[in-house]
C-alpha cells in the first residue's frame, strides 16, 4: 500500500513537473514550436507566427501575432493576428470546441480545403478586414461574423457551415461575374433556412436592398423586397453575359418567388430597345414559369422616355396584370409618333381584346416591310375584338409599297367590333363608321371619304362607301353572310366622273391614262374559298369613258412595251405629254363564273387597239382574251388562249411579221 502510494504521487510530480515546465514554456521564444506541434496532432496546417501571446490567467485564449496557415510549405493565408478562445468543452469532448476565433486582416489567394479540417465547431467566427483574390470569388475589406461555424462537408460552401446569425460588410465583393460594392448583409441561418433580413450594396451605379427566404432543402427563394436604385444599363454584351450566368447561377433554386421588385430612378439604353427615369414595381412573380403562368402578378411601369427598334414613347405608363393563360391592361398610355394613345383590354394566346382604344393625332410612317410585319403579328391571334375603338386626326404614310400611299385626317369609331373570329377577318358583330380627310394613293387624290358598315351575327353589311375625287365619286354598298360557310356576298357600286389613272395607278393595267370613267358594277356571288368564287361570279359592269388621253407615252413606247413576255404596269417618263383617245363604251357581264367582254376599241390618232375576251374563271379551256393593237404601220396581236399566250408582230412599213410565243402570266390574269 505504502508502494503504490508512493507510485500515485511520483506520477502526480511528473504531471506538476510537465504541465509547470509546459506552461513556463509557453511563455518562452519556444512556444511556438510547442503550439505547432500540438496542432499538427489535430490539422493538417502548420501556423507561424512572429510572436504569441500566452497567459497562464486567461488559460483558454491563445494569440498569434503576423500568422501566417501554410500546408506543404505554401502560404494559404497571412492574418495580422489570430486569436482563439479555446471552450472548457473542448476538453472533455471528442471535437475541438472554440467560444471565439478572431483573425484580422486576412489576405489570400489560395483558400484552403477548410472540409479537410477535424471536427470543430467555432461559437463565433469573426473575420475581420478580409481580403481573398479568388478565380471564382473576391473580397476586399470585409467583415465576416459567423455563429456556431462548423468544418464544412464535401458539399457545404465554407460560408454556409453554420447556424444562426450572420452579418457581413465589405467594400467590393465579386462572384463570378457578379460585382458589388459597399454590401452589408444582415442574415440568420437555422439548419436549411436562410432569412436574408436585410441586403444592401451598390451594384452598375445603382443602389441596391432586398430582404429574402431561401430554403436549401425545396430550393425555393422567396423574395420580399428588392429595390434597385439608379440603375444604369448601355452595354448589350453585358447584358448578355449576365443572362448567361442567371442562367447557370439558378441551378440550385427550384422556384424564384418575387413578392415586390421596384426599379426606381433608373435608365437602359440598348440597340434595339431603351428607357430613361423609368420607375417599375412588379409583384408576386413566379420563376421559372413564364408570363402566361403567373397567379395574379402585378405590373407598374412609367418612364420619361422609351425606345423600341425605331418607335419612340413619351411618357409611357402601363398598369398590367397577369393571369393563367391571360394578361389584363388596366391603362397603357403614352404619347407616341405625334400623337396620344391609350388602350386598356387583355390578351391571352390566340385572342386579343381591347375593351377601350383612344388614339389621337397620330402620324404613322410605315416602314418598307410593314405589310410582313403586320402578317407575323396578326397571325398570333384567331380572334379579335374591339368593345370600343376611336381614333382622331390620325395619318398613315406608306412612301415605300408597291402602291404608295398616304391617309390625313382619319377617325374611326368601333362598337362591339368583332374583327377576327377562328381566323377570318371580316366584322362579325358591331359596327363601324370611319372618316378620311385626305388621301392620296398612288398619287390618285381622294377627299372627304366616308365609310359606315355593321354586322349582327356574321351579317356584314357596308351600309355607305363615298370616295370623291377632285372632280368625281365613287359610291358603293355590300354585304356578306361571314356565318355562311359559301359566304354569299354581293356589291353595287356606281362611278360618277371617277379617273381614269386608277386603272393602272390601283389595278395596275399597263395602259396609262387620263380622263373620267362613269361606272355601274352590280356583282355578286360566294366567296367561302377560291373555287366558289370562280364558280358562282354574276353581274354585270358598263363604264363610259370622257376626255380620255394616253399620258406621258408614246403609241411606239407602248408598242414595245406590250411585246414583253410578261405585261405589267407602265411606269410613265415626266415627258408631260398627251395623246386623246376615243372609247367605246366597257360592257361586262358575268354568268356562273364566265366573263363576256363585248368589243372594246379605243382609238387615237395612229394608234388603234381592240380588245375581245370570253373568260371562264372554272374551265382554263375557256380563257380567250384577244388584244390588237396598231401604231403607226406596226401592228401587234397579243392573246391569251387556253393557258398559251402568243404575240405576233408586224409591220406594213418592212412587210415583216414575227411570231412569238410565251407562258401566260398566271399573275396578271384572272382565274
Amino acid at each position: 500500500m505504502r508502494l503504490l502510494s508512493k507510485f500515485v504521487l511520483t506520477l502526480v510530480l511528473i504531471v506538476v513537473i510537465s504541465l509547470t515546465t509546459l506552461i513556463g514554456l509557453l511563455h518562452t521564444r519556444y512556444n511556438e514550436h510547442i503550439f505547432n506541434f500540438i496542432l499538427a496532432q489535430v490539422l493538417p496546417y502548420q501556423i507561424f507566427a512572429k510572436k504569441i501571446d500566452y497567459d497562464i490567467r486567461t488559460p483558454y485564449k491563445i494569440r498569434f501575432e503576423h500568422a501566417e496557415i501554410t500546408q506543404h510549405e505554401q502560404v494559404l493565408v497571412h492574418a495580422d493576428s489570430i486569436q482563439l478562445w479555446l471552450s472548457k468543452q473542448s476538453i472533455t469532448n471528442d471535437k475541438l470546441v472554440f467560444n471565439g476565433v478572431k483573425i484580422n486582416n486576412i489576405t489570400s489567394a489560395n483558400m484552403p480545403l477548410l472540409a479537410t479540417l477535424p471536427p470543430l465547431t467555432i461559437k463565433r467566427l469573426v473575420l475581420n478586414n478580409t481580403n481573398i483574390n479568388t478565380p471564382q470569388f473576391a473580397i476586399k475589406h470585409g467583415l465576416i461574423q459567423m455563429d456556431n461555424w462548423q468544418t464544412p462537408t464535401d458539399n457545404t460552401p465554407w460560408w454556409q457551415s453554420f447556424n444562426g446569425s450572420l452579418q457581413m460588410s465589405a467594400a467590393s465583393i465579386k462572384w463570378h461575374q457578379l460585382a458589388l460594392q459597399q454590401l452589408l448583409i444582415n442574415a440568420n441561418k437555422q439548419a436549411q433556412q436562410w432569412h436574408l433580413n436585410g441586403i444592401s450594396a451598390h451594384w452598375q451605379q445603382a443602389t441596391i436592398t432586398a430582404q429574402a427566404l431561401f430554403n436549401n432543402d425545396s430550393r425555393r427563394l422567396t423574395i420580399d423586397q428588392l429595390t434597385l436604385n439608379k440603375f444604369h444599363l448601355q452595354d448589350q454584351q453585358l447584358l448578355t453575359d449576365w443572362q448567361q450566368q442567371f442562367t447557370q447561377r439558378t441551378v440550385p433554386f427550384k422556384t424564384i418567388n418575387i413578392k415586390r421588385l421596384d426599379i426606381i430612378n433608373s435608365s437602359i439604353e440598348l440597340p434595339q430597345w431603351g428607357a430613361d427615369d423609368i420607375n417599375l414595381s412588379l409583384e408576386n412573380w413566379q420563376w421559372p414559369q413564364n408570363y402566361w403562368q403567373q397567379q395574379n402578378s402585378h405590373l407598374s411601369f412609367s418612364a420619361s422616355h422609351a425606345k423600341w427598334h425605331q418607335i419612340n414613347f413619351e411618357q409611357p405608363l402601363a398598369e398590367l396584370e397577369f393571369m393563367p393563360q391571360q394578361i389584363i391592361s388596366h391603362g397603357m398610355s403614352a404619347h407616341i409618333m405625334e400623337g396620344f394613345v391609350r388602350v386598356d383590354g387583355w390578351i391571352d394566346p390566340q385572342q386579343l381584346f381591347i375593351s377601350d382604344l383612344k388614339a389621337s393625332g397620330i402620324k404613322w410612317f410605315l416602314g418598307k416591310n410593314w405589310l410582313q410585319t403586320w402578317q407575323q403579328w396578326q397571325h398570333k391571334y384567331t380572334d379579335v375584338i374591339f368593345k370600343k375603338l376611336n381614333i382622331n386626326n390620325s395619318q398613315i404614310t406608306s412612301p415605300t409599297s408597291t402602291v404608295p400611299f398616304q391617309l390625313a385626317g382619319i377617325d374611326i369609331d368601333a362598337q362591339d367590333a368583332v374583327l377576327k373570329q377562328n381566323n377570318q377577318w371580316g366584322l362579325w358583330q358591331g359596327q363601324v363608321e370611319a372618316n378620311l380627310g385626305f388621301g392620296s394613293i398612288n398619287q390618285v387624290v381622294i377627299n372627304q371619304a366616308i365609310a359606315t358598315m355593321y354586322s349582327n351575327a356574321g351579317q356584314w353589311q357596308l351600309d355607305k362607301l363615298v370616295l370623291p375625287f377632285n372632280h368625281g365619286m365613287l359610291k358603293a354598298r355590300a354585304r356578306i353572310a361571314l356565318d355562311d360557310p359559301q359566304r354569299p356576298w354581293q356589291l353595287t357600286m356606281i362611278g360618277d366622273t371617277i379617273p381614269a389613272q386608277i386603272l393602272s395607278q390601283w389595278l395596275s393595267l399597263p395602259l396609262s391614262l387620263t380622263g373620267a370613267i362613269d361606272t355601274q358594277i352590280k356583282l355578286n356571288g360566294q366567296a367561302g374559298n377560291r373555287s366558289d368564287f370562280n364558280g358562282h361570279l354574276n353581274g354585270t359592269a358598263q363604264a363610259d369613258f370622257r376626255q380620255l388621253a394616253l399620258n406621258n407615252i408614246t403609241p411606239q413606247q407602248l408598242f414595245s412595251h406590250w411585246q414583253q413576255p410578261h405585261i405589267s404596269a407602265f411606269n410613265p417618263t415626266e415627258t408631260a405629254s398627251q395623246l386623246p383617245l376615243t372609247a367605246t363604251p366597257l360592257t361586262l357581264t358575268a354568268q356562273d363564273g364566265a366573263i363576256e367582254l363585248q368589243p372594246l376599241q379605243v382609238t387615237a390618232k395612229d394608234l388603234t387597239l381592240n380588245i375581245n375576251s370570253h373568260w371562264n374563271l372554272t374551265d382554263i379551256k375557256q380563257q380567250q382574251l384577244k388584244l390588237e393593237l396598231a401604231a403607226g404601220c406596226q401592228h401587234l396581236t397579243r392573246q391569251w388562249d387556253q393557258g398559251v399566250s402568243t404575240v405576233t408582230v408586224g409591220s406594213s412599213c418592212t412587210g415583216k411579221t414575227k411570231y412569238v410565243p410565251v407562258n401566260v402570266d398566271a399573275t396578271a390574269l384572272p382565274h
